[in-house]
């Protein structure tokens, strides 16, 4: 399981980090497939378990169980802040 703690304290030191995380999609037979998605990472809430993305120019939010990976993020578009 990723350390928020950790993540927090990259994300007070600005770096740039981009979040992998698995979105849970209902299907039309009714059972849930998971995509694979990469977002911005904005911040993290180490009380609650989760994590706030960019995507799209739209802020989310991911549940510390539906995150894969955080890593960091060299190519991020200025303009995405």
């Amino acid at each position: 399981m990723l350390d928020l703690s950790a993540i927090a304290a990259k994300l007070d030191a600005d770096e740039r980090l981009k979040l992998t995380y698995r979105l849970p999609i209902s299907s039309s037979d009714g059972s849930v497939v998971y995509e694979t998605r990469t977002a911005r990472l904005l911040d993290v809430s180490e009380e609650s378990g989760l994590l706030y993305g960019r995507q799209e120019g739209e802020v989310i939010w991911v549940k510390i169980d539906e995150a894969v990976e955080v890593t960091p993020d060299a190519a991020a578009p200025s303009g995405d802040q």
